[in-house]
């Protein structure tokens, strides 16, 4: 992604969707509002890969793969784009080198 935007995507696919995606969709857009955050981009994005472990949430370009995401865990995952402190809780669930694909993809602009 060539911008100096930072990204927020949210997988909403249909294991995710079925496991709260929307809801945690709904979250961070209405949180990202109500701060006026206008350079932090959400996308809901089609599949990250991480189908047993969802709801998968990447920021990009901190590149960080957040899996089992409620809606109770937006507002400390929207606080580490500005204090850089990983929800630690959520990361390591998916694969080492699914979560490398995935930000390679982002680092090309392929997705």
């Amino acid at each position: 992604m060539a911008d100096d935007k930072r990204h927020v995507l949210v997988c909403i696919n249909v294991d995710c969707k079925a496991r709260g995606s929307e809801a945690v969709l709904a979250a961070v857009r209405g949180r990202l509002e109500a701060a006026g955050a206008s350079d932090v981009e959400v996308t809901a994005y089609p599949c990250f890969g991480g189908c047993d472990f969802g709801p998968n949430v990447v920021l990009y370009p901190k590149k960080v793969f957040y899996s089992g995401v409620t809606p109770d865990d937006v507002e400390p995952i929207l606080a580490s784009l500005d204090n850089g402190e990983r929800v630690e809780r959520l990361t390591g669930k998916v694969d080492e080198m699914t979560e490398e694909l995935i930000f390679e993809l982002l680092d090309a602009g392929l997705i």
